[in-house]
């Protein structure tokens, strides 16, 4: 399967997403002749790992404390590579942001912030 999402994802580069959707039919027609319809979480998963080692990553999650401008969701968006992002608010952070790329988490919240400060405050105590 990895063989098979390594190749789909370069084909599908600098794609319209009509042409994609045509892709990705075919990749579902050939699984159905292959009988391997049930092994799509396989191919899922492989698609994912095949993006992030062409591209760097395959999803962005953005939690912030409010919601990004338009100026910034435009860049993100183009820095992504064709990575799946997803925007999301959340008030408890007062400020700043938390930022996933897949697997990988970096905290630039305040809160964040805060709570380092206070492990490290109880950690020297």
């Amino acid at each position: 399967m990895t063989i098979v999402a390594t190749e789909v994802v370069k084909l599908v580069e600098d794609k319209t997403p009509a042409q994609i959707s045509a892709i990705m039919k075919e990749v579902v027609s050939l699984l159905s002749e292959q009988d391997a319809l049930g092994r799509w979480r396989e191919l899922e998963a492989a698609f994912h790992k095949a993006w992030k080692t062409i591209h760097g990553a395959s999803k962005i999650t953005i939690v912030s404390a409010h919601e990004l401008t338009k100026a910034a969701s435009k860049a993100l968006d183009e820095q992504a590579n064709g990575a799946e992002v997803v925007t999301i608010v959340d008030n408890r952070l007062i400020g700043g942001a938390v930022i996933r790329l897949d697997n990988s988490r970096l905290d630039g919240s305040i809160t964040g912030s805060l709570m380092r400060l206070k492990n490290a405050m109880y950690t020297e105590v």
